[in-house]
C-alpha cells in the first residue's frame, strides 16, 4: 500500500480553482481533497492570524506537494499527478502501522529525518473510518486533520522547538485529569474560570469582558499557586504546556468544522470540561478569547513556552 503526502507550504501557492482539469480513474480524489484542505486552510488562517506562514509549515504525511529535502532524501518520492499550481509525489507506506492520526517529530536523534521537524501523519478518510466509524465524510476527517496539523505547527518555530525539546512535560496530560479529580478545589476553581471565559466573548461590551476575564484571572493565579505549593514538582508548567498545545488545536479544529457545517459554536463538548480534558476546554476558551481581543497569535510560539493568560495580560495592557 502507497501512502501520499501534502506540504501545506505548497499549497499556499496552489491555484486552488474548479475548472482545473481533472484526472481519470481511482486517484481522482486525491487533487480534489487536496483543493479542499488548500481551500481550508486559508479560511482557517483567517481566524488564526499567521498560522499559513510558508516558513512555519508542517507537512502532511498523507498527500504530499513538494516534500521537504529530508523527506526525499529519507523515503524517496516519485511525481504522481501535476496540474496548473499542484503537482502531488508518491512514496513508500513509512511502517506498517493500519492507521495514523497524529503529529510527530524526533528530538533526540539528530539525523533523524523529523528532527525537531514536525510530521503530520494522517491516513486517508478511507481508512480513518475502519478504526472511526464516525468519520464518515471528508467534512468530519478535515476538522481532525487540522487539529493534528495545529499539534506540530507550535514545533514548526525552531526556537519554540528547541527550548520544549530542553523540558519536556514530567507528567501525562492523564496525570493532570486525575489530579483535578482528587482535589475539588481545584476542580472548583478550574470550573470558575472556564464559566467566566464562557462569558468574556459575549454581547456585553468591553467593561463587560473586562468583568469576565479579572473573574477568570483572580481564581487561577490562586489555584496556579496552590499547586505550586502543594503538588509535585512542574504540575503547573505541564499544565500550561498542555493547554497551550491543546487550546490551539481545539480552537483551529474548530474553526475548519465551523465552515463545513461539521461543528456549531453551541457544541457543548468544544467549552465544556466535564466533555474532555479540561485544558482542551480552558485552552480552547482562551485562545478563542485572544483572538476575538486582537491578540497578535502568532507570538505565542515565538521563543519560549508562556501561560495563554501572559498574552491575555499583554493584549489588555496594549488595548487600554
Amino acid at each position: 500500500m502507497k501512502r501520499l503526502f501534502i506540504s501545506f507550504a505548497a499549497l499556499l501557492f496552489a491555484a486552488c480553482t474548479s475548472d482545473t482539469p481533472k484526472p481519470e480513474g481511482a486517484e481522482r480524489t486525491i487533487p480534489e481533497r487536496t483543493r479542499a484542505v488548500c481551500a481550508m486552510h486559508h479560511a482557517v488562517a483567517g481566524a488564526w492570524r499567521g498560522c499559513d506562514a510558508p516558513k512555519d509549515d508542517v507537512p502532511m504525511l498523507c498527500h504530499a506537494v513538494d516534500p521537504t529535502p529530508e523527506l526525499r532524501e529519507h523515503f524517496g518520492v516519485r511525481p504522481a499527478h501535476e496540474e496548473p499550481g499542484l503537482r502531488t509525489y508518491r512514496m513508500a507506506r513509512p511502517d506498517a502501522q493500519p492507521f495514523h492520526m497524529e503529529t510527530s517529530l524526533e528530538f533526540g536523534d539528530p539525523t533523524h529525518f523529523a528532527y525537531l521537524r514536525p510530521y503530520l501523519r494522517c491516513s486517508s478518510p478511507e481508512i480513518t473510518v475502519r478504526t472511526m466509524p464516525d468519520v464518515i465524510s471528508d467534512s468530519v476527517w478535515i476538522p481532525m486533520v487540522f487539529h493534528e496539523y495545529a499539534h506540530g505547527y507550535p514545533y514548526a518555530h525552531r526556537a519554540f522547538c528547541k527550548r520544549v525539546a530542553d523540558a519536556l512535560p514530567t507528567h501525562s496530560e492523564t496525570e493532570h485529569r486525575t489530579l483535578r479529580r482528587q482535589y475539588e478545589r481545584f476542580d472548583r476553581a478550574i470550573r470558575a474560570g472556564n464559566r467566566a471565559l464562557l462569558g468574556a466573548p459575549g454581547t456585553g461590551g468591553t467593561a463587560h469582558r473586562e468583568q469576565c476575564i479579572r473573574r477568570f484571572l483572580t481564581p487561577r493565579t490562586e489555584r496556579k499557586a496552590r499547586m505550586s505549593a502543594e503538588l509535585v514538582a512542574d504540575a503547573v508548567r505541564d499544565e500550561e504546556f498542555f493547554e497551550l498545545m491543546a487550546g490551539m488545536a481545539r480552537h483551529v479544529e474548530a474553526e475548519a468544522g465551523f465552515r463545513l457545517g461539521s461543528y456549531a459554536e453551541t457544541d457543548a463538548w468544544l467549552h465544556d470540561t466535564d466533555r474532555s480534558g479540561y485544558f482542551y476546554a480552558t485552552g480552547c476558551n482562551l485562545v478563542r478569547l485572544l483572538v476575538r481581543t486582537g491578540a497578535a497569535c502568532e507570538r505565542l510560539f515565538a521563543d519560549m513556552v508562556r501561560p495563554l493568560e501572559y498574552y491575555l495580560q499583554t493584549t489588555r495592557n496594549d488595548n487600554r
